[in-house]
């Protein structure tokens, strides 16, 4: 019996393993040669030899659990969670009558619970969430006498909780926030007097808490935060739930006063009532030591009057403080001067848009843990104190639309963590402070709107991390503008209007390639516009009205790719030009310029008069001169182009010629440098050849050696194919190749090799899927991370289509062709089978069909897919998956990391901070931009596809974006 029964068990995990894919090689060590007991991931038990114990978490599988499982009929816990599997939860769960422990969650589970899991009556846990789930959740579940545990939450269930759910006597812990439950909250779970934590934030629940679960005493979590429901918190909150840490009701629509009860909640750390309808005084909170996060913002609490506030002392006795948020509310009068003694652990406070006066007393800089400190729209006067500047682990500082007075501190300077930094809308007078070129990782700088005076310290121009905006707009600054203004080479706007400015433009201003907003209007610039500024090709909206500006209005105007132009009130001459932007007399605004002509009609300009001297033909000798210049050009060109086919088609025996600087390395030296071509250092094998890590002799650098496998078909050609196309372009996200080799080795056979910069991080692909030896928690890729390749990759691909000499495809780009670097910048790699368009270009890249021929990797060609995913099959592939679960649920199309990557403790994953705090919302919201992105690009008809400096547009934007919510986060 027990023979029959051990093979059953091993049976069913080789069904098991059959239905999975395994690129991190977990099951390598299921087969024959050991005992299944012995299998990876497997436990049995000493007595019987049946299998008890299943765990094959986070181990990167993906496919369909099959049916088989049931047939482990010893089990007592499956965990595969933090995988990719699919498709439904087999029934066959439901054999398992053994089973205590069941860990399903995230994964891609989709289709309804199985309601027959209601007979594994030995069930104690079940965790089914971030999964795909849809329906209903069974009311046989409420069966499950001995559950203690059951979390759903991150599906797309709905209708309502079972009232049934009120029978699970022995159940400690329920989630189900972030689904689509509806109706009330069951009063039978007012029966589970076991209960310790209950999570339905999220949902869309409506009617009242039912008071019944306030008088469960053993609860310690409540957490119904984000959904419709009314009423008001009992008075005797605290005596009902004595036990209770944490409490989350915010996003309702409760009303009333916070019970005063709540001043004894001594275990209580974390207090969220945010973006309710609470009202009158906040109450004592000095019992609360052990509270770490304190969010009563968007509520009616305070009156406006002197004393609001003062709840704030009673904080100074919570030793963990970390989150502290009050904003939008109704509390006026000062700032206590007790803010000094709140904890050194507090890392965010909030208090905009309230009614706070006074000052900013002095004692901030005690906080030296600070990292935001956010008080916009008060009415907070005074000097800045200068122990601002010991707050130095702050990066998102927002003192805008105060009253504020004096100079900006010098000690501002230290601030040298700060990423976001606003004093706009204020009083401030004197110069800016030169300090402020210290803060090197600011991403924006807002100035605007004050009394401040001086030049524009050229230090501040030169912070060349500045990406978001600059806007020192509506001050009295005098000068010129720095020419260091070319370093802002990442800025996207850039706000100088409404100054004293003058002197010229700066031509520096061309390397600014990034700004898409550029506003220079109400000023006394002088001069032309810079003829640099054709460089600027992200330039959308150009404002310099009201300035003494002269010149011809220069014609690259019309090449940019603006779609506001404003030039009026100044000096301009000559003809307007008629393509672009002057299309449009509504995009395009050129009043108060006397000495304009000509333009389309819509601008009423008179015609222009041209002198005849201007308008002489071209003598016969000038063609002559043209035609022969033209000839001698052509021909050096031919000879140009007929030199290189003729060098890589010639046999030689040397190294690669040093033209264009390269150095030569022959056959013997690459040998050398990766020690024989040994396998230790063998980087990867591709399509064509082999990839080496080696040490040159000549530069004691460390090379990345590809070498090409000539036996194998098309290597020759691919070899030629990456020459002529690495020769042709420079870009900083393309690989850039260091020499080549071409000759013999040491048997007289053809040898060729390309040597190029060493990526220290190996490939994307290695990061996306790496094996099992490969993985750690650091080898993950954050989401930031991810767009950040993303948009170095869209830019390589725009340089390639649109800027490089020849316009190029790529044809072959996947993740193993995309390098990183020590920072993880990615580089473009392989154009082994890239191909110039002279004349099919216009027809390619202008989303037209093609003629041209489908080459590259399997899975990688438009639509793509992962050629190992065994989901894609009868015409499923990653495009049409993905585009349906925009229209549907597409937490399924992300990847449970990212989803994850803004929680920073179990508990808080029940929890869905607010906007302020920049939630889990937020990030999806950047995600579903890019996953759009994505199903966009890899259209099947190409005149569908988005065009890539469009694509790279957007990426641009989401990343901006994404910073601003990972900086107030």
């Amino acid at each position: 019996m027990e023979v029959g029964g051990n093979e059953t068990d091993r049976l069913a995990l080789q069904e098991f393993k059959a239905h999975i894919a395994d690129p991190s090689r977990v099951f390598s060590s299921w087969n024959d040669s050991s005992h299944f007991c012995e299998w990876y991931g497997v436990k049995c038990s000493h007595r019987h030899r049946r299998v008890i114990v299943l765990d094959l978490h986070s181990k990167n599988l993906l496919g369909v659990v099959p049916p088989h499982i049931g047939n482990l009929s010893f089990l007592r816990e499956v965990d595969l969670r933090n995988n990719s599997f699919h498709s439904e939860i087999p029934s066959e769960f439901s054999r398992l009558f053994r089973l205590q422990k069941l860990f399903l969650n995230n994964n891609s589970f989709s289709g309804q619970i199985p309601s027959n899991l209601s007979r594994c009556s030995n069930l104690l846990t079940l965790v089914l969430d971030f999964n795909m789930l849809e329906g209903n959740l069974p009311a046989e579940f409420g069966s499950l006498s001995k559950l203690r545990g059951l979390g759903i939450q991150a599906n797309s269930l709905m209708g309502n909780i079972p009232p049934s759910l009120g029978n699970l006597s022995s159940l400690r812990l329920f989630t189900a926030t972030h689904n689509n439950f509806g109706g009330t909250i069951p009063e039978t779970f007012g029966q589970l007097r076991n209960l310790e934590g209950l999570g339905l934030q999220w949902n869309k629940f409506v009617g009242t808490v039912p008071i019944s679960i306030f008088n469960i005493s053993t609860m310690t979590v409540l957490y119904v935060g984000g959904n419709q429901l009314k009423g008001a918190l009992p008075s005797d909150l605290h005596f009902t739930l004595p036990n209770l840490e944490g409490i989350d009701v915010g996003f309702n629509h409760l009303v009333g006063p916070i019970p005063e009860s709540i001043s004894n909640a001594s275990n209580v750390d974390e207090f969220l009532i945010q973006s309710n309808n609470f009202i009158g005084k906040v109450p004592s909170f000095s019992m609360m030591r052990g509270l770490y996060w304190f969010d009563i913002s968007g509520n009616d609490l305070g009156s406006g009057q002197f004393a609001d506030l003062n709840f704030l002392c009673s904080l100074t006795n919570s030793t963990k403080l970390k989150f502290l948020d009050i904003d939008y509310n109704a509390f006026g009068g000062p700032l206590p001067n007790c803010i000094s003694n709140l904890s050194i652990t507090l890392s965010e406070f909030g208090l905009s848009y309230n009614h706070i006066s006074g000052t900013l007393p002095s004692g901030i800089g005690n906080l030296i843990n600070l990292e935001t400190l956010v008080m916009w729209g008060n009415n907070i006067s005074g000097n800045i104190p200068s122990e601002i500047g010991d707050l130095n682990k702050m990066s998102f500082m927002a003192l805008g639309g105060n009253n504020f007075s004096g100079h900006i501190p010098e000690s501002i300077g230290n601030l040298r963590m700060s990423i976001k930094l606003y004093l706009e809308d204020n009083n401030l007078r004197g110069s800016i402070p030169s300090s402020l070129g210290n803060c090197q990782k600011l991403l924006l700088l807002d100035l605007a709107r004050n009394n401040l005076s001086g030049n524009i310290p050229q230090e501040i121009v030169s912070l060349s991390s500045l990406s978001i905006y600059l806007d020192l707009s509506q001050n009295s600054l005098n000068g010129s503008l720095p020419r260091e203004v070319g370093k802002l080479k990442n800025l996207g706007e850039l706000y100088l209007h409404g100054n004293r400015l003058s002197q010229e433009i700066p031509s520096s201003i061309g390397s600014c390639t990034s700004i898409e907003r550029l506003y220079l209007e109400d000023n006394f610039f002088e001069g032309p516009l810079p003829s640099t500024m054709s460089s600027m090709r992200g330039l959308q909206v150009l404002n310099v009205s009201n300035n003494q500006l002269s010149g011809q209005i220069p014609e690259y105007l019309a090449s940019l790719n603006l779609t506001n132009l404003s030039l009026s009130y100044n000096n301009f001459k000559g003809a307007l030009p008629t393509q672009g932007v002057f299309k449009s007399a509504i995009s395009t605004s050129v009043v108060g310029n006397k000495k304009l002509c000509g333009g389309l009609p819509d601008f009423q300009l008179p015609k222009c008069k041209y002198e005849q001297s201007k308008l002489r033909r071209i003598s016969k000798t000038a063609k002559i001169l043209i035609s022969t210049v033209s000839a001698f050009v052509g021909a050096a060109c031919i000879l140009s182009l007929s030199y290189f086919w003729l060098r890589h088609n010639k046999n030689v025996s040397t190294s690669s010629s040093s033209e264009n600087g390269l150095m030569h390395v022959s056959y013997h030296s690459l040998l050398k440098a990766t020690d024989g071509f040994s396998s230790i250092n063998l980087l990867g094998v591709g399509s064509f050849g082999s990839v080496y890590k080696g040490l040159l002799d000549q530069t004691q650098s460390i090379v990345a050696i590809k070498i090409l496998d000539l036996t194998r078909h098309g290597a020759s050609k691919s070899f030629i194919a990456e020459c002529g196309a690495l020769r042709r372009i420079r870009h900083r996200n393309l690989v850039k190749v260091l020499t080549a080799c071409s000759g013999f080795d040491s048997n007289g056979n053809d040898f060729k090799a390309l040597v190029y910069e060493f990526m220290s991080n190996g490939s994307l692909d290695e990061w996306l899927y790496p094996s099992a030896s490969q993985y750690t928690e650091k080898s993950k890729l954050s989401l930031l991370e991810r767009v950040n390749i993303a948009t170095d990759v869209a830019c390589a691909l725009d340089y390639l289509h649109h800027h490089c000499e020849t316009p190029m495809v790529h044809c072959d780009l996947k993740p193993s062709n995309v390098l990183l670097d020590d920072e993880k910048t990615a580089h473009v790699g392989d154009f082994g089978l890239a191909r110039f368009l002279p004349e099919e270009m216009h027809k390619l890249l202008t989303n037209q069909s093609s003629s041209i021929g489908v080459k590259g990797s399997f899975g990688y060609v438009a639509p793509g897919k992962k050629p190992t995913d065994d989901m894609f099959e009868n015409g499923l592939n990653l495009h049409r998956y993905t585009n349906a679960a925009l229209a549907d649920r597409v937490e399924k199309v992300i990847d449970p990391i990212l989803l994850q990557e803004n929680q920073d403790s179990k508990k808080r994953q029940t929890i869905a901070p607010d906007d302020k705090n920049k939630s889990w919302f937020r990030t999806l919201e950047c995600l579903v931009s890019i996953i759009e992105i994505g199903v966009t690009c890899s259209s099947e008809s190409p005149r569908e596809r988005m065009v890539i400096s469009d694509a790279l547009n957007r990426l641009q934007k989401i990343k901006k974006k994404l910073l601003e919510f990972i900086v107030i986060a």
